[in-house]
C-alpha cells in the first residue's frame, strides 16, 4: 500500500472516531422522564407563587397548570397549559391556549438531582397563546410557536417523588395588537415554578423523575 493511499486512510479513521465520539456527547447531553408506571398522567400545579410573562404591556401574573401523558421513558414530554385567568397592574386577563402545548426537553444533569433543559412552544398552523388583557380597548398579547427556549432546570423531589420545573425564559416572542399601548413584536421573558406530578392507569400515584 503507497504512502499516500495509507495517509487518506488514517484520515478517514480519525475522522470516523471524531463523529463516533460527537454522537455519544450529543446523546450524553440528554436526559430522560421516566415514571414508575406507564402510560403516566403528568399534572403539573404552580409552586413558590405566580409565573410571571414580562412584556411591555407590564408583567402578566398566572397560576397555570398542566397536563399530560408519559407514554414511556422519554427525552421529551409534551404538556398542555392551563392558564385560566390570570393578572396586570389590577386588570384581569384571560387566556386562551388555542390547542398550543409545551414540550418539554431534557437536557444535561447539571449536578445530583437537577437536570437542565429547554422547551418548544407547538402550535396548530396559525395559532397563538392569547393573552386578553382586559383594558379599554382590549389589548391582546400573543405567543407563537417558537422553538428552543431555555433555560429550564428539572430537580427531583426524591422524597415526594416528583419533580420541580423552574422556568427562566428570555428571549420569548410575542405580538401586541392595536388594542395595546404599545402595538409591535417584541421579545420578552417567563418565570416561574411548578410541581410535576405523576399518575397510574386508574388514578394510583406514582413515581416521577428527570435524569
Amino acid at each position: 500500500m503507497n504512502t499516500i493511499r495509507t495517509i487518506k486512510l488514517l484520515a478517514l479513521s480519525a475522522l470516523a472516531l471524531v463523529a463516533i465520539g460527537a454522537v455519544s456527547a450529543t446523546g450524553a447531553q440528554a436526559g430522560t422522564f421516566t415514571a414508575g408506571a406507564f402510560p403516566a398522567t403528568i399534572t403539573g400545579t404552580s409552586a413558590a407563587g405566580s409565573h410571571e410573562f414580562s412584556t411591555q404591556a407590564g408583567v402578566i401574573k398566572c397560576q397555570p397548570s398542566f397536563h399530560g401523558v408519559l407514554a414511556a421513558a422519554s427525552e421529551q414530554l409534551t404538556l398542555n397549559p392551563n392558564y385560566g385567568t390570570c393578572g396586570i397592574e389590577g386588570k384581569v386577563v384571560h387566556v386562551n391556549d388555542n390547542g398550543c402545548d409545551f414540550r418539554l426537553r431534557a437536557g444535561a444533569t447539571i449536578e445530583m438531582d437537577v437536570v437542565g433543559g429547554a422547551m418548544n412552544i407547538i402550535c396548530p398552523d396559525g395559532a397563538k397563546i392569547d393573552f386578553e388583557i382586559t383594558s379599554e380597548p382590549i389589548c391582546h398579547v400573543t405567543v407563537p410557536g417558537q422553538n428552543e427556549l431555555g433555560s429550564l432546570r428539572y430537580t427531583n423531589d426524591t422524597e415526594a417523588e416528583d419533580v420541580d420545573l423552574h422556568f427562566q425564559i428570555e428571549g420569548l416572542f410575542y405580538e401586541q395588537d392595536m388594542g395595546c399601548p404599545q402595538v409591535g413584536a417584541f421579545f420578552g421573558g417567563y418565570k416561574g415554578e411548578s410541581t410535576l406530578k405523576a399518575d397510574a392507569e386508574g388514578g394510583a400515584a406514582t413515581w416521577f423523575e428527570v435524569d
